[in-house]
């Protein structure tokens, strides 16, 4: 009998070896950002940007770092800034941000705008998708409140697999400086 045990677990080790399970990436499946209302920081009014910065190292292929950055330009105007860097080339990659606003009276994030944009290596002069960016200037938003931004970076690569990173920036407090 134990040698029994014996075989059957040394066939069972030998299997588990030769079959190991890939966690770095999976095939595209578009995660939504998570709804949770993390907290954010809730910068002073002298902080005029601020920025959520992820580097991705050793579970990665494909995505090296992601970043986003909100700026109040003292004019009533929130500047946005997000980027995606890969370690190699990709067949697509995506960046969808959320400009969210701070109600005071629950203390509670809520999305007040959203901004998509899809690439592909016909975007880029060589024709290789190794990083993407996108920079907007958005004046619509009341002026006295604190915003933040969340993003989600996605990618897809070598014929159907995907990779995706989350960032979010803390509170900065629009104002308007004449």
């Amino acid at each position: 009998m134990k040698r029994l045990f014996k075989k059957i677990w040394a066939v069972s080790m030998i299997i588990a070896l030769m079959c190991p399970m890939t966690v770095v990436a999976s095939p595209k499946g578009r995660k939504m950002l998570d709804q949770k209302s993390e907290e954010s920081v809730l910068l002073p009014i002298t902080t005029k940007y601020s920025v959520g910065q992820e580097s991705v190292v050793g579970r990665s292929k494909a995505l090296a770092s992601a970043m986003c950055m909100i700026t109040n330009t003292e004019k009533g105007i929130i500047h946005i800034y997000a980027e995606t860097a890969m370690f190699i080339p990709v067949d697509w990659a995506a960046l969808t941000i959320y400009l969210e606003k701070l109600n005071e009276s629950t203390n509670k994030w809520a999305v007040v705008e959203t901004f998509e944009k899809e690439f592909t290596p016909a975007d880029k002069e060589d024709g290789q998708l190794t990083s993407v960016e996108l920079s907007i200037d958005v004046g619509t938003q009341p002026v006295g409140y604190y915003y933040r931004l969340r993003c989600i970076h996605e990618l897809e690569y070598d014929n159907g697999w995907y990779e995706a990173k989350s960032t979010k920036t803390d509170g900065v407090l629009l104002t308007n400086i004449k």
